[in-house]
């Protein structure tokens, strides 16, 4: 998974501060969000892949929004 030629994202120490402050107020799932952030971060870094990535918040994103229509469906997934 790991492409030695692509450099890491490492989040610096105050971005899930600053984050949380810009969610602040809003009405969905701030924590959930907060997750899946930390979680693309290891997809860019290739610690997980786009698959395992929706198939872990697949339930919790459709009980947020009622519906996940995220780009990292993967081919054949089943939705039910």
């Amino acid at each position: 998974m790991n492409n030695p030629q692509q450099p890491r994202l490492t989040p610096i120490d105050e971005w899930e501060d600053e984050a949380t402050a810009m969610l602040d107020g809003v009405e969905y799932n701030t924590e959930l969000g907060l997750r899946m952030a930390r979680d693309a971060i290891r997809v860019s870094n290739g610690e997980l892949s786009d698959a395992e990535f929706h198939e872990k918040y697949h339930e919790e994103v459709l009980a947020e929004f009622g519906e996940d229509e995220r780009p990292t469906k993967p081919e054949g997934f089943d939705d039910d």
